[in-house]
């Protein structure tokens, strides 16, 4: 373990578990702002990055965040209070906290987003859905339960795992066995025929639109949707054990991690 930490030491650390070589080409990992050499004396570990977040590290003294959704996606050609990434920078900066992120990387990454989800379902003889190209890591994941499950039950112990207040199914069938899962954004057609192909009768994913709904009911996949912040919020834990486990400073979950979509 290392008791004088630096900011690229924890991006190293990171990186190490989910290479940016991973991400996907639209996607931009890494350091969002910060300096590399700053010492970092705690870290919150956050879904997102809001005013809340922010506010959050302040108050509880963390000069660095480490997220999975990247502050910044796209060029930005100007900082100023007119719009949100401008705010969260100008706020950052001005209270010299870095930021770093590890988005599509971490999704695929053995500690990541999908083989958290897989773990918290109790999934057995877990196989990857779409490998990557060294066959390593993989974006989803493919598994079973210990016994069929109606789709109605099966949504309420998704429900009860993700700590939702409500659950959207689709159902293609009376039961479940086999249960395919891509986190976030992750029920595209190819996600779909990746996880018929290996005779998967259950899909969990986040975001599930209409159409979408209906191209796996064609395919007979029952569709499970456990929204994009409750199928990735679930990925603090595991990186918070992974730099606990690396370094002598205290790393800190966030409580606010920001959520901007509520069930009213």
């Amino acid at each position: 373990m290392v008791n004088s930490v630096k900011c690229k030491d924890i991006i190293e650390a990171m990186e190490e578990i989910a290479p940016v070589r991973l991400a996907y080409s639209w996607d931009n990992p890494g350091l969002m702002c910060g300096n590399r050499e700053a010492e970092v004396k705690k870290v919150l570990v956050s879904l997102d990055i809001d005013d809340n977040v922010i506010t959050e590290a302040v108050e509880k003294g963390a000069n660095m965040i480490v997220t999975h959704h990247p502050m910044i996606f796209r060029p930005i050609k100007s900082v100023t209070t007119e719009d949100k990434t401008g705010r969260y920078l100008m706020r950052l900066i001005k209270a010299d906290i870095s930021v770093f992120s590890a988005h599509t990387n971490l999704d695929m990454s053995n500690i990541g987003t999908n083989a958290e989800l897989a773990e918290i379902l109790g999934l057995k003889n877990v196989e990857f859905l779409m490998p990557s190209e060294d066959g390593i890591y993989a974006m989803g994941r493919v598994g079973e339960l210990e016994e069929k499950m109606s789709v109605e039950n099966f949504g309420a112990f998704v429900k009860e795992k993700l700590g939702l207040k409500n659950m959207v199914v689709s159902k293609a069938g009376d039961f479940v066995s086999k249960i395919g899962l891509c986190t976030g954004h992750g029920c595209d057609k190819e996600f779909l025929q990746a996880a018929l192909s290996k005779g998967c009768d259950g899909y969990v994913s986040g975001d599930i639109g209409y159409h979408e709904a209906q191209e796996a009911l064609a395919m007979g996949i029952s569709l499970f949707d456990g929204t994009h912040y409750g199928t990735e919020t679930i990925v603090t834990k595991p990186v918070a054990e992974y730099l606990k486990s690396r370094f002598r400073i205290e790393i800190i979950r966030s409580e606010t991690d920001g959520q901007t979509l509520k069930i009213i």
